[in-house]
């Protein structure tokens, strides 16, 4: 189908806008000083609205609720590896999100976001490993400019706030660095 710029621009500022404010608002949740929501929850919470909605976008493709069955009966549950390789990522995808809200609830929003940077250049390394591919010299290179850049952009000295919790920074890398190579390996 074409798309048109428009619904183009539109997905691009929704997308960059939900990027921006993820880490800025988890981060805002996790420092209140009432009584702390369980992450499992959210996270839980989170997966179940994207199962619905992308069942909802299946059916909308497939124009029925007779072809909406038949599709997810051949192409999820007809097939047990299909089944399994539908649930590698995303039960990887749920520990990355559960590690965000570990790193978040013991780093700054701004330490948080470097530090993410570094999937850039762990996905590129997955993708060598596990997919057997080769990467030359220049778009490792570029793997690794890319990911300084962002560094660079969202590198803001740290400033005092007037929120004060308690924070275990050890915690907050270690989580930092698995969801890091969980970001890599699912994707």
């Amino acid at each position: 189908e074409n798309v048109s710029l428009l619904f183009k621009l539109y997905c691009l500022a929704v997308m960059t806008l939900v990027a921006a404010m993820y880490t800025v608002m988890l981060r805002y949740t996790r420092t209140v000083q009432t009584e702390l929501y369980f992450s499992t929850t959210a996270v839980c919470i989170t997966e179940v609205i994207k199962l619905f909605l992308s069942v909802g976008i299946l059916a909308r493709e497939t124009g029925s609720p007779a072809r909406l069955i038949t599709s997810l009966k051949e192409n999820v549950f007809g097939s047990v590896t299909e089944l399994l390789k539908l649930s590698v990522p995303s039960v990887v995808y749920a520990v990355q999100n559960n590690m965000a809200f570990v790193a978040l609830s013991n780093l700054d929003a701004a330490v948080y976001q470097v530090m993410y940077q570094l999937k850039i250049p762990c996905t590129a390394l997955c993708t060598v490993l596990m997919l057997s591919r080769t990467l030359s010299k220049l778009q490792w290179f570029s793997v690794f400019m890319l990911c300084g850049g962002v560094c660079l952009v969202q590198w803001e000295p740290a400033q005092a706030t007037k929120v004060q919790v308690e924070q275990n920074p050890w915690l907050g890398f270690g989580a930092i660095t698995i969801a890091v190579f969980c970001s890599g390996f699912a994707g």
